[in-house]
C-alpha cells in the first residue's frame, strides 16, 4: 500500500527544487537530443551528392541511412539503459554523446561506402545511450503531471535537429561539399559534452516517487510486458515512428527530383516546413496533453491519436498534389501533426513503469521504434523507388512514401486501443 500523503510531500518538495536548475538540465538534455537528430538528419539531406559520388542504388542508401544505423542502436540500446537504471545517467550521456559526435565528423572522412557504414554504425552506437538516460533525469526532476510538458519540452530536440540537419546540410553541402557538412555537424557536440559533464550533477534517482526500489531484469520485463498499454503503445509507436523517419530520409531527394530544388533550397523549405513545423506540434503536444490529461490521464493517448489519425491523410495529400505550395503547406501540417505525439508518448514510457524501470521502459520504446520506423522506413522507401523507377522516372519517391500515410494512421488506432488501460497501469507502477 502506497502511503498517498507521505508521497505527495515528496512530490512536493522535489519540485520545489529551484525552478531555473531543473530547466537549466531539462534545456540542456534537450539541446544535446537536437544535435543527436541534427547527426542523423544530415545524412538525409546529403543523400544525393553521396549517391552520386559512390553510385549507389536508392535500396543501398536507405540501408545507410536507416540499418546501418539503426541496428546497432536497437541492439546495444536495451544493455545500456539497464546500466542507466543503476549507474551515473550524467556521466553515460557525457560520454555517448562525445563518441557519437567524433563518429559524426568521421562520415566526412569516408573514402569508400564501407567505411562510411562503419562511421554510421559507430553514430548509432553512440546514440543508443543518450536519449533513455535523459529521459530518465527528466522522469527524476518533474511530477507525473509535469512530464508530458517537460518531455515535449525535450522532444522538441526531436524537429529542432531535424531542422539543424536540413539547413547545415544544405547550405554547407552546396558551398563547400558534404564531408564539410558533416564536420560542421559533429565537431562541436565534442565541446558540448565537456559541458554537460562539469555543470549538472545526477539527481536523486525516484525523487519524484517514494516506493523506489531497484528492481531484477526478468521481474522488469515481466512488469513491461504486463502492462497492457505499454505493449500497444510500443507497436503504435513503431508505425508513427515509421512515419517520421521515411520521410525524414526522404522529404530531401523528394524535393530535389520532384520539385528540382538545389541542395540549398531543400536545406531552407524541408527545414522550415518540416523542422520547424514539427517544433512547433511537438511543443503544443506537451503544454496541451499535460493540461487536459490531469483529470482523465486516457488523453494522454487519445491526443495523439487524433492528430497522428490526421496526418495520414495530409500526408497523402502532400505527395499526390501538383501545387508547390500545397505541397509545402501540408508537408508543415503533416509535421505538426505527426511532432504532437512525441512528448506524451515519451512521458507514457516514464509513467507506466516504476522509477527504477524508467531507462529501460524509454529504450524499449525508443529503441523498437528506431529499429522498425528508422530502419525499416528508408529502406522500404528506397526498395520501392528503385522498383517503381522505370515505370515513373522521378517520381517513384512520390508514390513510395504514401506508405507513411498508411501507417501514422494505424498507429493512431492503436493509441486509442490503449488507452482503454492507461488508468489501471498508471495505478499499478504507483502501488
Amino acid at each position: 500500500m502506497v502511503d498517498v500523503t507521505s508521497q505527495m510531500s515528496v512530490q512536493t518538495a522535489a519540485t520545489a527544487k529551484p525552478s531555473a536548475r531543473r530547466y537549466y538540465v531539462l534545456g540542456l538534455l534537450t539541446i544535446i537530443y537536437a544535435l543527436n537528430f541534427l547527426d542523423r538528419t544530415i545524412f538525409n539531406v546529403l543523400i544525393e551528392p553521396i549517391k552520386k559520388e559512390f553510385q549507389l542504388s536508392d535500396t543501398m542508401m536507405g540501408l545507410l541511412a536507416g540499418f546501418g544505423f539503426a541496428l546497432f542502436y536497437s541492439l546495444l540500446g536495451i544493455p545500456i539503459a539497464r546500466v542507466a537504471d543503476r549507474l551515473n545517467r550524467r556521466n553515460i550521456v557525457a560520454a555517448a554523446f562525445a563518441f557519437w559526435s567524433a563518429m559524426t565528423a568521421l562520415c566526412g572522412a569516408a573514402s569508400s561506402v564501407t567505411s562510411l557504414a562503419l562511421a554510421r554504425i559507430g553514430v548509432g552506437i553512440g546514440e543508443s545511450a543518450g536519449s533513455p538516460a535523459s529521459q530518465s533525469i527528466v522522469a527524476d526532476l518533474f511530477a507525473k503531471n509535469e512530464r508530458p510538458r517537460a518531455l515535449g519540452i525535450y522532444a522538441v530536440g526531436t524537429y529542432l535537429g531535424v531542422f539543424l540537419g536540413y539547413f547545415v546540410g544544405g547550405y554547407v553541402n552546396q558551398h563547400y561539399g558534404w564531408r564539410m557538412a558533416f564536420y560542421v555537424a559533429g565537431l562541436p557536440g565534442i565541446l558540448l559534452a565537456i559541458v554537460l559533464w562539469l555543470t549538472i550533477s545526477e539527481p536523486k534517482r525516484g525523487a519524484m516517487q517514494e516506493n523506489f526500489v531497484p528492481e531484477p531484469l526478468g521481474p522488469t520485463l515481466r512488469f513491461l510486458a504486463s502492462q497492457r498499454s505499454f505493449i500497444i503503445v510500443l507497436i503504435g509507436f513503431c508505425l508513427t515512428t515509421y512515419t517520421n523517419y521515411a520521410t525524414a530520409a526522404w522529404i530531401p531527394p523528394f524535393l530535389a527530383r520532384v520539385h528540382h530544388l538545389s541542395s540549398a533550397e531543400i536545406g531552407t523549405y524541408a527545414g522550415t516546413f518540416k523542422g520547424l513545423a514539427g517544433m512547433a506540434g511537438t511543443l503544443l503536444g506537451g503544454f496541451v496533453v499535460a493540461q487536459i490529461s490531469r483529470r482523465d490521464d486516457r488523453w494522454k493517448l487519445w491526443a495523439p491519436a487524433i492528430t497522428s489519425g490526421l496526418a495520414g491523410p495530409v500526408f497523402a495529400l502532400c505527395m499526390l498534389t501538383q501545387d508547390f505550395a500545397l505541397m509545402v503547406a501540408t508537408l508543415a501540417l503533416t509535421s505538426f501533426l505527426v511532432g504532437f505525439h512525441l512528448g506524451p508518448i515519451f512521458a507514457i514510457a516514464q509513467t507506466v513503469a516504476k522509477p527504477s524501470m524508467r531507462a529501460l521502459a524509454s529504450a524499449l520504446i525508443a529503441l523498437t521504434a528506431t529499429c522498425f520506423g528508422q530502419g525499416l522506413g528508408p529502406l522500404a522507401v528506397g526498395v520501392v523507388n528503385d522498383a517503381l523507377k522505370g515505370a515513373h522516372g522521378a517520381d517513384a519517391v512520390r508514390y513510395s512514401l504514401l506508405s507513411a500515410a498508411v501507417t501514422t494512421t494505424l498507429g493512431a488506432l492503436l493509441f486509442v486501443w490503449a488507452a482503454r488501460s492507461i488508468r489501471d497501469d498508471i495505478g499499478r507502477a504507483a502501488a
